[in-house]
């Protein structure tokens, strides 16, 4: 009677082979997914970490699958273990959210054996991906620019109101005064379909007063 309870207490691990293959499979495919990201991603800044992290999360999840297996109380464990950690890391793009959620999902399915959805989840991902990056729905016409500038004066002429009233669909005052440098303006602005950035940078420096001007593209995905 008690070797059956021992029996039963414990979860059979599968073999070294079998292990081995599942998680050079996680390997792979995850790196397909973090290629993928690559070649379809549009930002400013690309992030190595964030392609490093799909790889990993997908072997890490992988493991934590065969060891857990069908065993309750070595999954509550994992999950007390992992209630520890605190992730404190902050998502601003849904997209990235989706492709860590790709990865981690292929390391499940190679963690349960399930090798033929882990490849086909894969691949239709991979390639729905491209195919909207290639589409007109990847596109933003929406461009956010910080333009900041130095006023002789200190305050914000009814010239440069003009100004931007005439060339933006909208325009933020963002910072001003005391918190930056003396006389430092600095605008969140969208500008309208027929106004060209750089001829807009040329005539705003025409403006009387109007010194040291810088206009910058921001990332769109700052704001979500």
């Amino acid at each position: 009677m008690l070797d059956n309870l021992l029996d039963q207490s414990f979860y059979e691990f599968p073999s070294f082979k079998v292990a081995l293959f599942s998680l050079l499979l996680a390997f792979v495919l995850s790196s397909v997914i973090a290629f993928t990201y690559k070649w379809t991603y549009r930002g400013i800044s690309y992030s190595g970490n964030f392609f490093q992290a799909m790889v990993l999360s997908s072997i890490a999840t992988a493991t934590v699958i065969m060891a857990v297996g069908n065993n309750v109380a070595v999954g509550f464990g994992i999950i007390g273990a992992i209630a520890i950690i605190r992730f404190r890391t902050r998502v601003n793009d849904p997209r990235n959210i989706i492709f860590i959620f790709a990865s981690i999902g292929v390391g499940i399915a190679a963690g349960v054996y399930g090798y033929a959805i882990a490849v086909a989840g894969t691949l239709i991902f991979c390639a729905v991906a491209v195919m909207l990056n290639f589409s007109g729905l990847s596109k933003s016409d929406l461009f956010l620019y910080a333009l900041s500038f130095s006023l002789g004066q200190g305050e914000v002429t009814d010239e440069v109101l003009d100004f931007l009233q005439k060339n933006c669909d909208s325009y933020h005052l963002m910072s001003m005064g005391d918190k930056l440098e003396s006389g430092r303006v600095e605008y969140q602005i969208t500008l309208k379909d027929d106004i060209d950035q750089e001829d807009l940078y040329i005539a705003f420096r025409q403006i009387d007063g109007v010194t040291n001007v810088k206009l910058n593209r921001k990332n769109n995905s700052e704001r979500l």
